[in-house]
């Protein structure tokens, strides 16, 4: 017998070089004597007829075999299979060959891998057998054996899938189609619990804790849908920024469950408001965001916003407390369908924090305005921070006289930003920036400290005047006013009885309690309280009687034209005679006319303070003002 060594064909000659796999067949060929060169090449032409065509009996009875059959190189690539391998990983045996085995083969009935690497490594040379249960449209067993050519130096290896499914009693499939069955289930309700989880989580991340809205997370959720929408279908998205008025002081005041409390209260009653569509999210504070695709134009928006805070601005009660919240609203209308999600967030709030300022009304729209506005007043600030750093702010003092002989009896500090020949913005622009920012509380004291100590250098000169010191709504709500006040008072050498605070009605009226316990300790030690800009507020006369005051401020706006204006005349007639019965003083401010200096004098008003008789400056002369 003569034998032969046949290379298996594996795809690509790169995937021959590595796996040089050889089996050996033997072919019923006998030797003759030492045959000459002709016929040395006839015999083997004959051998070669003879080798192929017992290599096609060979794959022919192979082919009939009902056991799924594989050789692999030690790697486990196809090297040769028969059809019945084909039709277990139901696909054609040429396309099967230099694939892995262990990527061909289907899962078993539990989706594990019928067959590992692993489990193949740990038969060394003795090979292997198991037998696993494939469940497709019906159980199946099938038997697995495995065996590596021990002659080949690389030793490759022979696969042996037989379905074996007819061996087993029906009573083990029984039993093998409940364990499947009960394995399926507790996957399935792994699965389900699994997924539960899930969806409690994702619901905590995108929900309020607080008012259960969707939070930051899923309003950003909500814009990228509406933009996706805006870019399919066209139409406008529209986006309205609410933020709760002076939220802080009704946690202050009223503790954070409370404060809680009302944000549940505004969520419900922001949410009873809104059209079908529309979506209302809590960012976080006090700050409330509606999404809606339904408004066309500002018309719509306005109306909208008008609702909102005509649902807001209901008084509401709670453990004996009374609350009448407020809002403000800014709003951005984009047809854009390719702006930012942040982008569109930015413009509502920036319209928001313009809103604050906006009146009675506090509904405004974001224009491209706002952006210039929003970069002044960022510039402005870099500049009020820097300025409180290296003092480099002034006071500026106003004369109050008797309007009966024009002598000067108090001084009002006004604070100026920059140098006296160059300052860096106006009252009206640096001090509501301010107020917003809290750096009104350092600048306070500064202004504080500042005027005691030139109110003991006007003292020391002999003069007698009083010095008024305007203080901020912030100020008053932070306790500790009074001790910092009197403390500087008697550092400065400062009899508290020469000083003045001035305060506007609305901290007066809006927080009484806040302001009353600080005001009561200051006018105990002898400072006198101004209740300033009288009449631009509430200007109730009723509160006049209640109010913890010496003297009221009236504003300018009545001076200014109340000789042209008859029923200003009279209310400002009428302020004059009730302070009067109410024993308290009265001063007139933005007096700049003899004539209405002498209107005033006329209607009996016995102080004033305006450009007629000085106007803001330092300190580097007399005090006198001449008549």
């Amino acid at each position: 017998m003569l034998s032969f060594h046949v290379i298996a064909a594996v795809p690509g000659q790169a995937a021959r070089e590595r796996c040089n796999t050889q089996l050996i067949f033997s072919i019923g060929v006998r030797p003759h004597a030492r045959p000459g060169p002709c016929r040395r090449v006839n015999d083997q032409r004959k051998l070669v007829v003879e080798l192929r065509r017992s290599m096609g009996r060979l794959e022919a009875a192979l082919g009939t075999i009902s056991d799924a059959l594989a050789i692999t190189c030690c790697e486990g690539r196809v090297l040769w299979c028969n059809a019945s391998y084909g039709e277990l990983v139901a696909r054609t045996p040429p396309s099967l060959l230099g694939e892995s085995i262990y990527d061909q083969l289907p899962r078993d009935c539990d989706g594990a891998s019928l067959l590992n690497p692993e489990q193949v490594l740990a038969g060394n040379d003795q090979g292997g057998q198991f037998t696993k249960v494939l469940h497709r449209k019906e159980l199946r067993a099938l038997e697995i054996e495995w065996k590596p050519i021990r002659s080949e130096r690389l030793r490759p290896l022979i696969f042996c899938f037989r379905d074996v499914s007819a061996l087993l009693s029906y009573e083990q499939l029984r039993v093998e189609a409940e364990r499947i069955e009960r394995r399926r289930q507790q996957t399935e309700n792994l699965n389900r619990a699994l997924e539960q989880e899930r969806l409690a989580l994702a619901t905590k991340v995108m929900e309020c804790p607080v008012t259960g809205l969707p939070n930051r997370r899923a309003l950003h959720v909500s814009i990228r849908a509406a933009l996706k929408t805006q870019r399919e279908n066209g139409g406008r998205i529209s986006i309205l920024f609410c933020d709760l008025n002076s939220f802080k002081e009704i946690n202050d005041l009223h503790g954070h469950q409370i404060g809680d409390d009302l944000l549940i209260e505004i969520g419900r009653r922001l949410q009873r408001s809104l059209r079908f569509g529309d979506i209302l999210s809590r960012l976080g504070g006090d700050e409330f965001v509606v999404l809606t695709m339904g408004i066309f134009d500002e018309g719509d928006a306005l109306q909208l916003a008008m609702r909102l805070n005509d649902a807001v601005g209901q008084t509401w009660s709670v453990e004996d407390h009374t609350i009448r919240p407020s809002m403000s609203i800014g709003i951005t209308i984009s047809d854009d369908p390719e702006i930012s999600v942040n982008e569109l967030i930015r413009r509502a709030d920036l319209a928001m924090y313009e809103a604050k300022t906006n009146g009675d009304q506090h509904i405004s729209f974001y224009h491209s305005s706002i952006d210039k506005k929003v970069r002044k007043n960022i510039h402005l600030r870099h500049q009020l921070e820097g300025a409180l750093l290296h003092e480099a702010m002034f006071l500026a003092y106003q004369p109050i006289v008797e309007l009966g002989n024009r002598m000067v009896v108090g001084m009002e500090a006004l604070l100026r930003l920059g140098a006296v020949a160059a300052p860096i913005a106006t009252p009206s622009e640096f001090i509501p920036l301010a107020e917003r920012t809290a750096l009104i509380l350092p600048i306070g004291r500064w202004v504080i400290s500042q005027a005691l100590k030139r109110l003991c250098q006007l003292r020391a000169e002999g003069s007698d005047v009083t010095m008024a010191i305007n203080v901020s709504p912030l100020q008053l709500k932070e306790s500790g006013l009074s001790d910092f006040f009197l403390s500087q008072a008697e550092r400065s050498g400062v009899d508290p009885s020469w000083t003045v605070i001035e305060v506007t009605e609305s901290i007066l009226i809006e927080h009484p309690d806040l302001a009353t316990s600080e005001l009561r300790r200051l006018r105990e030690a002898g400072v006198k309280v101004h209740l300033d800009d009288f009449g631009t507020g509430y200007s109730s006369m009723s509160w006049l009687a209640r109010l913890p005051i010496d003297t009221i401020k009236v504003d300018r706006s009545f001076i200014s034209d109340f000789l042209h204006d008859h029923r200003k005349a009279v209310v400002l007639e009428a302020m004059i005679r009730l302070s009067r019965d109410l024993g308290l003083g009265l001063i007139a401010e933005g007096i700049e006319t003899t004539e209405q200096h002498a209107g005033l004098l006329a209607m009996g008003c016995a102080q004033g303070q305006g450009y007629l008789f000085g106007r803001p400056e330092p300190l580097t002369r007399s005090c006198a003002v001449p008549a």
